[in-house]
Formats: structure tokens, sequence, C-alpha cells
């Protein structure tokens, strides 16, 4: 993973406008690295403000920050750039979960199993 850190970070650093902050961002976030993920995300939605992506990796970062309405609310952004986002309408039912908003939870849920890519996640909450 560190390699592919300092790969993304050479490539960004060599392109700024380069799309390599999502998977740098996300490493990093893995990492447990959160403020470093958020400066990325942030710079990255800077430059690509339009990019459901951009809001999901920034969403991901809040969450695991336990901040759940900026994660709502960057999900809530890409579901207005891209409405079938998988990644955010999963992202807004767990939200909603969490929140014991259970009805809201299991309808972005039921919308992102209507996605093009099946997921076993969704399929298994549904068991």
């Amino acid at each position: 993973m560190t390699d592919d850190i300092w790969r993304w970070s050479d490539e960004l650093a060599r392109d700024p406008a380069s799309l390599a902050f999502l998977p740098l961002g996300e490493a990093l976030r893995r990492q447990g690295q959160l403020d470093v993920a958020r400066r990325v995300a942030v710079r990255g939605l800077e430059r690509h403000p339009r990019h459901p992506d951009a809001h999901d990796l920034l969403a991901r970062v809040y969450v695991d920050a336990g901040e759940f309405q900026s994660a709502f609310d960057e999900w809530d952004m890409a579901l207005g750039l891209a409405p079938d986002h998988t990644g955010s309408l999963k992202g807004l039912a767990f939200v909603c979960f969490q929140q014991g908003r259970l009805d809201e939870a299991e309808g972005y849920l039921r919308r992102a199993a209507l996605g093009d890519a099946p997921d076993a996640g969704i399929s298994t909450a549904f068991d």
C-alpha cells in the first residue's frame, strides 16, 4: 500500500488535476490518516467539484471521523450529480441507520440494489 501511496502522491504532484487523488485519499483513509485524506479529498473536489466519487470519498472520510451530517451532505451532493451512485446510496443508508431512521435507510438500500453492479452486502441486508 505504501508504494501505491507514493505513486499516487507523485502523480498528483506532477499533475494536480489528476484523478489520482481518489485512490490516494482512499488509501490514506484506510490507514487512518483522516486529516491527510480529508485534505486530499477537499483539494480534489476543488478541481473536480462535479465528480460524484470525489464527494463519496470525502463523505467516507467524514464518517470515519464521526461527522455523520457532513457525510450525509456530501453523499446527497453526489446523488445530485449521479442519482444512481451506489456508493452514495449505501452511505446515506448507513447514516440513516446510525441515526435510527430505518425506513429511510431501507429506501436508500432498495435504490442501491437496483444499480448495475450487483452487491452481495445489499442483498444480505434484505434476507
